[in-house]
């Protein structure tokens, strides 16, 4: 990595035979601190030869460039963009654990390792004048959904809500809330406690991977030379996920390695056992990975309207509009100065991500824009005490400049001082009005504050506003997802506290039924009990059965239908370890039921219509093996049969853990008068024939489908949950509050790219570099889950080409005889995606994904009101020297996936306060919208309880008649062998052995 000039620098990679080498930037940074550690031989000698940057430095170069943009009114955006572990996150803020000690908000000044934004940020408090007001938004865009990092209240939403321009043509989400940092420190604090709730998971890439992109955007407010207008700076920083390939990661184990001169680095020990968190972080990871080619063509097309002169700042450019960063940057980026910092890996085994980084680099390196400058005016009290401020500044100026303080002081001085202290007083007072005239009107405040009133009249409390000043033991909230733990407090102050509607505590939860439990507090002896109710209750893992009394201990975990809880005791906890995280207790409570289950137990509550869910679960289960069962029984002679019945029984496990979740998910829907939704359990063809779990949403009028994950549809159940909290605190409150469009249940399912299909090609013939015969070109489209029906048709063809480069076009492509012949060649085609036809789904969007030789492409994602797409997708593949491998991967299927999202139409009615119905169903707990909506209405449990019943007495009355005619069949029998006639005899002993067996 060399810097030539000012602005010319370069990367050249070695130890490596791609034939691009060189990539010239307008900075190239060695930074890899700790490199004598691993570099070796030669390496090492290139390694001292090249500047090691620090921070510093680094800020000197650009961050100095980004304050002036910031403070001439301009927009700017910060771009961290690489692999996970090569040091975007250290880049623009520097060390940000929360843990860490030299975390850069941990201190007042700065500190060596800071990066560019706390370094920026510093400065302009510094540097803050009257009439300055800056203000900050943070937030993480985690799969579909946003999280405003910055809510006490954990808000997140889904990413589509609340996006809208503001009046300089910059994107904005509304509800995220904006706080007024009014120095350094406040900034600190703030920041603090934000980057707590962001989401990061260990990968082998990097042991705390951002697990979503992370958007900080500081605006500045400061008067302009134009009398009554303020300028209005801005700076996004954006630290982006990895951009690792989703199937390449695993959720992994590292061990923490100390050196003298008290550095530290984290260690790679491998994948964690549970295949789970892995499968969890692979599916977070494909939506990251769609987002980030989605932004990567965004910069393709900017750079070719470069290439054109035809790039205008805050011009529209057509497409990329489908995943959140796009959706949120693309226009703001189109007028604002960015700044990409890409950050690479030099470690050879990242060879082929450095090399993609490098590529997205240098095309989105041609893209230079002008900024646009915002503006806002100055209110009028704004206006009047800046007028009031200066005057007054001028005359403390004034008096200071005409006193002498070297001449003696006569009583004429000294009154000039008193004056002088006076006006200072008072223009502290107006420096005091003025950021209060530049504050918005407290409306975040009032709606803090009603919350607050509302969820206290259910006996819940928020943990920001009751943590600090509570003595009481207390429950609160656990979650799998870190994220949303922690965010309520159940106090118990009194000497019973009953949990359940009506009760002291009232959860937000339709599985917490009345009279659920209560828990005692003896205060005097200091112990807190648990007993158990009508509920379903849990103490770490082990049912409490009703009117059964456990003592609490500090950490245990509580569970009460579907709300899991941590006991903590405020002065009572030194000395008794750290508690257990939502993920441990979460499993815990899933391992506990699935014991429970299988000692005889059931699956909590009324357990009937999960009863019949199972049995429906078991028969598309043994429909799935019989499916697959000549595919089955290869694998499963290639495989460890151990390993298959582990991965099976996991299969199993997570079916019982969901089929409570959708029964709780229908309720909900069913309340919102969303009554024609259902939800299933559902089984997709996976890897090495292990069927993978999905959930089928479904809704008949209009019709709708959608197979979602279960990661994804847990999370669009927590939105939905909190929905139900807000509403019923507003019902109670007697308020109005209708739902966000966007989180009516229809578009929060069914509004999602889900995995309608595959079509599975077989390119053998690309071995011998033939083109597509116009017969292969149409490819059936099959289902993605059982029973694997045709559901469409894809048309794709593959062209050779002798060559990657455009000059090549015109050459003729190698003639291949045999495959053998390809050996040590170069292999290129130019695939061709056309469209796809006759799909089941009105698709708003559709793209394809494949997998070439251990790289994911994704067309672009198109948006047409179809049910047939066209793509008109053209990727050229090169391979530099084809390999034995890369022909065996030939030989073998490669598949097309097809995504859908599907048009949703606008719903007829809202969810709200403003819909009667909505307000009785959830008052009464009974949905009230069957009847109009003409669907059929659920059975209950006491109906599936009574059917049953019905149907086992009908059993035993089938049995009984067979056991009467045997024995009259046997009768029979003796008597003939025994030469008794038959007659009055037989007749007698029949009526007796009738009365024997019907007791009468």
């Amino acid at each position: 990595m060399r810097q030539t000039g000012e602005e010319d620098g370069e990367v050249e990679l070695i130890n490596c035979d791609y034939t691009t080498k060189r990539f010239p930037f307008t900075y190239s940074w060695w930074s890899a601190y700790g490199y004598k550690r691993h570099l070796t031989g030669d390496n090492m000698q290139d390694g001292d030869d090249m500047l090691l940057v620090d921070q510093v430095f680094a800020y000197q170069q650009c961050g100095l460039k980004i304050k002036s943009d910031l403070l001439t009114g301009n927009a700017v955006v910060l771009f961290a963009y690489g692999l996970s572990g090569s040091g975007k996150t250290y880049t623009v803020f520097g060390p940000d654990a929360v843990d860490a000690p030299e975390a850069w908000f941990k201190w007042p000044t700065p500190q060596p390792l800071w990066g560019i934004f706390p370094r920026l940020a510093f400065e302009l408090f510094e540097e803050k004048k009257d009439g300055w007001k800056i203000t900050m938004k943070y937030f993480q865009n985690v799969v579909d959904t946003v999280r405003d990092l910055m809510s006490t209240s954990a808000e997140e939403q889904s990413y589509k809500n609340g996006m809208r321009k503001d009046p300089d043509g910059f994107m904005d989400i509304e509800w995220c809330s904006s706080t007024l940092v009014n120095s350094w420190d406040d900034l600190r604090k703030v920041f603090q406690v934000a980057n707590a709730r962001k989401a990061i998971a260990p990968t082998q890439f990097n042991p705390m991977s951002t697990r979503g992109h992370c958007i900080l955007m500081l605006e500045v407010e400061m008067p302009s030379e134009t009398e009554g207008v303020k300028q209005r700076g801005r700076v996004y920083v954006c630290d982006l996920a990895g951009t690792e390939p989703a199937g390449d990661i695993v959720y992994a184990l590292y061990d923490k390695v100390n050196f003298d001169d008290g550095t530290f680095e984290y260690t790679f020990k491998g994948a964690h056992a549970d295949m789970k968190k892995t499968k969890e972080l692979q599916e977070q990871g494909k939506k990251i990975n769609l987002s980030l080619s989605e932004m990567s063509q965004f910069f393709m097309k900017m750079a070719e309207l470069v290439m054109k002169k035809k790039l205008q700042p805050g011009m529209s450019i057509p497409g990329c509009n489908s995943f959140f960063l796009c959706k949120y940057l693309k226009d703001t980026m189109l007028q604002s100065r960015t700044y990409l910092f890409c950050a690479i890996r030099p470690e050879v085994q990242f060879l082929k991500y450095t090399f993609a980084t490098l590529g997205f680099a240098k095309n989105a390196s041609v893209v230079k824009l002008t900024p646009k400058k915002a503006t806002t005016a100055a209110s009028p009290g704004e206006r009047k005490l800046m007028a009031e401020l200066d005057a007054m500044k001028a005359l403390v100026e004034q008096l200071q400049q005409s006193s002498n303080p070297k001449e003696s002081k006569s009583s004429e001085d000294s009154d000039q001082a008193k004056m002088i202290a006076e006006l200072q007083q008072k223009l502290a007072s107006k420096q005091d009005d003025l950021k209060n005239e530049m504050t918005d009107g407290g409306g975040n405040n009032e709606a803090a504050e009603q919350q607050r009133v509302e969820y206290k009249r259910r006996g819940i409390s928020l943990v920001a506003n009751e943590l600090e000043s509570n003595q009481s033991p207390y429950f609160t909230n656990l979650d799998e997802d870190a994220f949303r733990s922690n965010r309520f407090m159940y106090i118990l102050d009194k000497e019973k506290v009953i949990f359940g509607s009506k009760g002291d505590i009232q959860l937000m939860s339709l599985a917490v039924v009345k009279d659920h439990c209560y828990v005692k507090f003896l205060g005097d002896a200091g112990e807190v009990y648990l007993v158990g109710g009508k509920g379903d209750t849990w103490r770490n893992g082990k049912p409490v059965k009703e009117g059964e009394e456990v003592k609490l201990g500090i950490y245990d975990r509580i569970g009460m239908g579907d709300q899991l809880m941590l006991f903590r005791w405020p002065g009572k906890e030194e000395g008794c370890g750290e508690p257990m995280t939502g993920d441990d207790a979460v499993t815990e409570f899933q391992e506990g039921l699935i014991n429970f289950r299988n000692a005889g137990g059931g699956g909590g509550g009324n357990t009937s219509e999960l009863d019949e869910m199972k049995k429906s679960l078991q028969e598309e289960r043994e429909k799935w093996e019989n499916e697959k069962k000549g595919e089955n029984e290869k694998m499963k002679s290639k495989r460890n049969e151990d390993e298959y019945q582990r991965a099976m029984a996991s299969v199993d496990n997570q079916i019982l853990d969901l089929l409570p979740k959708i029964k709780e998910a229908k309720q909900t829907v069913d309340l919102f008068n969303r009554v024609a939704m259902n939800f299933d359990v559902v089984l997709e063809k996976g890897n090495d024939q292990i069927p993978k779990v999905k959930i089928s949403v479904t809704n008949s009028n209009p019709k709708y489908s959608v197979l979602l994950e279960p990661q994804n549809f847990l999370s669009k159940i927590s939105l939905l949950k909190d929905e139900m909290m807000k509403l019923r605190a507003a019902i109670d409150g007697g308020r109005d509050y209708d739902l966000p469009e966007r989180h009516d249940p229809l578009y929060l399912m069914f509004d999602n790219d889900f995995h309608l299909g595959t079509a599975t090609h077989w390119p053998e013939y690309l071995c011998y570099n033939l083109e597509t015969d116009a017969e292969e070109k149409m490819q059936d489209i099959k289902n993605s889950a059982v029973p694997y029906n045709t559901v469409g048709i894809l048309e794709l063809r593959w062209f050779p080409l002798f060559g990657p480069e455009e000059g090549d076009a015109d050459k003729a492509p190698l003639d291949i005889d045999s495959d053998a012949d390809f050996l040590g060649k170069p292999w290129t085609y130019r695939l061709e995606i056309k469209k796809a036809t006759d799909l089941p789904v009105f698709c708003e969007e559709a793209y394809v994904e494949y997998d070439l030789f251990g790289e994911t492409f994704t067309t672009e994602v198109v948006q047409q009101t179809t049910f047939s797409p066209v793509f008109d997708y053209s990727k050229i593949h090169h391979i530099p020297c084809v390999t034995q491998e890369f022909l065996n991967y030939l030989k073998g299927g490669l598949e097309m996936h097809i995504h859908v999202t599907q048009h949703v139409a606008t719903p007829h009615d809202k969810i709200g306060t403003s819909s009667a119905l909505v307000v009785e169903s959830i008052k009464t707990g009974e949905a009230k919208g069957y009847n109009q909506e003409g669907v059929s209405k659920p059975k209950s449990d006491a109906e599936i309880r009574c059917e049953q019943l019905m149907l086992q007495l009908k059993e035993r009355d089938d049995e009984l008649t067979a056991l009467k005619n045997k024995l009259i069949e046997s009768d029979l029998k003796i008597s003939h062998l025994e030469g008794t006639p038959v007659g009055r005899k037989n007749l007698n002993d029949a009526i007796m052995i009738d009365s024997l067996v019907n007791g009468q």
